[in-house]
């Protein structure tokens, strides 16, 4: 009988025993498995939350809020500055102005409000031809504010219209702009068309086609859609060079939205950027939010990995006690082989034959429910991770930095997000490895009882016993 046909069979010869040592194997290997396949999911997740989660820059003119504050607008000239930054992959320019009753005849839709009544700049006109009465200096004043209050017109609300190079940053919910009917536009031509809000398309039965006055001239709706914000639905999307040139602003952005090609670059180009705009410019990061995020899952992934390792250890352990109590056990029938002719190498290999069938059945098992249980015990490391990422509020006015707001709220909701959309998958690569991790535990485990095997004496032996 051969030394493979002869290991097979010891490791059979004890069923209780070689049950018990399969067992843990198994679960060891099992564990190896499940590990392994989530570092590999969580390590994947890493990179794509890299690329794509806090990698935005919102750019905008300093001193600028919505419509309020001081400063100059952003030129194309720095758009271009900011395009051709090491590691910005994309940018997305904006102007925003407001339609006024006398600059279109569309009606707009969003009802105005208190804090719209406070919020609206309007004009108050002055009266003429009206008598006045000679009174005393009081009277006088309280009929000249009675006037004035009487003159001034009632606030009337106004239609934002946004020029941007990319309609999609619009959306409210990280995802493609949703239009209901219609197709999209093109952000980086100069036609006169334009996507319409849902609210303000029914308020003046637009539909596709349809044509407004815009700034004195005419423009035509190429699409119609939905973010169910009420106050994005109620305004309207141009490309940007048309808004320039509409609004007389040629060379103006109010705000612009860089994406960085990974988050480990996100500090460096806005570093690169103030050096290159100066003082002229604002410049918010989400570079903390995506380091948090990021640093949760590499907690996670580092969890695995330890988990790796100590179950490649307890396999190895649990293998090499059971080889060394085989030795011991049966030091006799070693001795034996060896009085009539056997050579440690083939006496050796039965018995590292034996530790790896032993290994190869706890293999089969404990991969067999590892590939059953990787999914749900990835998402039980993922769920019960501590997300340190905390919801933050942008705050901006209705106007210039509205769709920089609405960029930043929607980034720090996909890195909100992160944490919890881990999806399990195992890999071949992952597989192989844990074939290869499962062969080092036999090797381990029959090393040492090997270096026993060859200390046995057979005179010794057949003496003492």
């Amino acid at each position: 009988m051969n030394i493979v046909s002869r290991g097979v069979k010891n490791a059979l010869r004890s069923p209780l025993r070689s049950g018990s040592i399969v067992l843990m194997l198994a679960i060891s290997i099992c564990l190896i498995l499940s590990m392994l396949v989530a570092r590999s999911s969580v390590d994947a997740k890493i990179n794509e939350v890299k690329s794509t989660a806090g990698t935005n820059i919102t750019i905008s003119p300093a001193g600028v809020m919505g419509f309020s504050g001081g400063g100059d607008a952003l030129t194309n000239e720095q758009l271009a500055t900011i395009t051709s930054t090491a590691h910005i992959s994309s940018t997305s320019a904006t102007l925003t102005d407001q339609l006024g009753t006398t600059d279109t005849n569309l009606t707009a839709s969003l009802e105005m409000g208190n804090f719209g009544a406070r919020m609206m700049r309007f004009e108050s006109t002055s009266t003429s031809g009206s008598d006045t009465t000679t009174t005393t200096n009081t009277d006088s004043a309280s009929a000249a504010n009675s006037t004035t209050e009487s003159a001034r017109p009632a606030p009337t609300p106004r239609i934002t219209v946004t020029g941007t190079t990319n309609p999609n940053s619009v959306s409210t919910d990280g995802s493609d702009l949703n239009i209901t009917s219609g197709t999209t536009i093109n952000g980086t031509s100069s036609e006169l068309v334009a996507l319409i809000g849902d609210s303000l398309a029914t308020k003046n039965s637009l539909t596709i086609g349809s044509t407004f006055t815009a700034y004195d001239k005419t423009v035509t709706v190429s699409g119609i859609f939905k973010t169910n914000n009420t106050f994005q639905d109620s305004g309207i999307i141009m490309p940007l060079a048309a808004v320039q040139t509409l609004t007389d602003q040629t060379d103006a952005v109010s705000s612009v939205i860089a994406k960085v090609d990974s988050s480990d670059n996100v500090s460096s180009t806005v570093t690169a950027l103030k050096t290159v705009l100066g003082t002229k410019a604002d410049i918010v990061s989400q570079v903390e939010q995506a380091a948090a995020s990021v640093s949760s899952l590499e907690s996670i992934s580092g969890l695995a990995l330890a988990g790796v390792i100590g179950a490649t250890i307890a396999g190895a352990i649990i293998i090499l006690l059971a080889m060394i109590l085989v030795v011991r056990e049966r030091r006799r029938e070693i001795g034996v082989l060896k009085a009539i002719g056997g050579s440690n190498r083939k006496v050796i290999g039965q018995f590292i034959i034996e530790a790896l069938t032993l290994t190869i059945i706890g293999s089969i098992v404990g991969l067999t429910f590892g590939v059953l249980v990787s999914g749900p015990m990835t998402n039980s490391l993922v769920s019960s991770s501590q997300t340190s990422s905390n919801s933050t509020t942008t705050r901006s006015g209705p106007g210039g930095n509205d769709s920089a707001a609405k960029m930043i709220g929607r980034g720090f909701g996909q890195i909100s997000n992160n944490i919890t959309q881990v999806t399990s998958s195992i890999t071949p690569t992952v597989f192989i490895l844990s074939i290869s991790i499962t062969l080092l535990i036999a090797i381990i485990g029959s090393a040492i009882p090997a270096w026993f095997i060859s200390r046995i004496r057979p005179a010794e032996v057949l003496r003492t016993e």
